[in-house]
């Protein structure tokens, strides 16, 4: 009795389905107006066909299909070929720092631009010898007569006459040449401290006397230079009505004259032995 029963379910059953299908296959074959069979529409118009049909709130029509989507065309290589480019391994890799390294030329050049610091060819020029006896001075002085001046008005044009400039420490002083040009070989002083000259009010000066002199080593011939300071005391001497006097305010005479020229002599003599 059982048996029958489960048998007359089980038929009861595909009696169902079989028309459930049915139905299905009818009203799809009376929407679409052809036979399942028959010839397909173009997808153009299934899609517009599709449009008009009520969608539920998931997009799918009262048969349960769901709407066209327009997909666009892909490239030709399939996607699983296509390879994305990775971001994170140029992130994780880090940079290589290039060492720039000279070759052996570029190494030479750069040494020779390195400046170089100029060495100056030419030979220092030799210190001045110095000498072993210092220096000496020879001194001759004009003095007035005994109770007179010498007068400015009547100094000054003897000493321009004799070839004396007037210059440095305001004394008068003789040239190599008499114009004036040359060094100086000797000057001449105020008898008077600080020994100068009012040169620009010479016509109301007046002194005792006047010191010539002269220095070893001269810029001249020392013997010449000495020769020349005698010969101008003399000449002074005798135009302004004066008198010569050595070194010592004595009267010149010829054995002083002699005394100084061997003075000369002999400072010579020790200069060439020390050079």
């Amino acid at each position: 009795m059982m048996d029958e029963f489960r048998l007359v379910l089980i038929i009861a059953g595909a009696l169902g389905i079989a028309a459930l299908l049915w139905h299905g296959l009818y009203s799809l074959r009376r929407q679409q107006g052809g036979a399942i069979g028959g010839k397909e529409k173009p997808l153009a118009e299934i899609y517009k066909e599709q449009k008009g049909r009520d969608r539920d709130d998931d997009g799918f029509d009262n048969l349960g299909v769901g709407q066209v989507r327009t997909v666009a065309g892909g490239l030709d290589e399939p996607e699983a070929n296509r390879q994305e480019p990775s971001f994170s391994a140029l992130d994780d890799h880090e940079p290589e720092q290039v060492e720039f390294q000279l070759d052996e030329p570029a190494k030479q050049q750069a040494a020779d631009e390195q400046p170089v610091e100029l060495v100056s060819e030419t030979e220092p020029e030799p210190e001045e010898e110095v000498l072993a006896e210092p220096e000496q001075v020879l001194i001759l002085t004009v003095v007035a007569a005994p109770g007179d001046d010498l007068l400015g008005a009547e100094l000054l044009p003897s000493l321009l006459t004799l070839g004396f400039k007037f210059g440095d420490m305001g004394i008068f002083h003789r040239h190599q040449d008499s114009s004036g040009q040359g060094k100086v070989v000797f000057s001449l002083a105020n008898m008077v401290k600080p020994g100068t000259f009012d040169v620009d009010n010479m016509e109301s000066f007046k002194t005792p006397g006047v010191s010539l002199f002269m220095t070893l080593p001269n810029a001249g011939e020392p013997t010449q230079s000495f020769n020349m300071m005698l010969n101008a005391a003399q000449k002074l001497a005798r135009e302004l009505k004066g008198q010569v006097l050595d070194d010592t305010r004595s009267v010149l005479t010829n054995q002083k004259i002699r005394h100084y020229q061997e003075r000369i002599r002999e400072f010579e003599r020790k200069r060439l032995i020390v050079s």
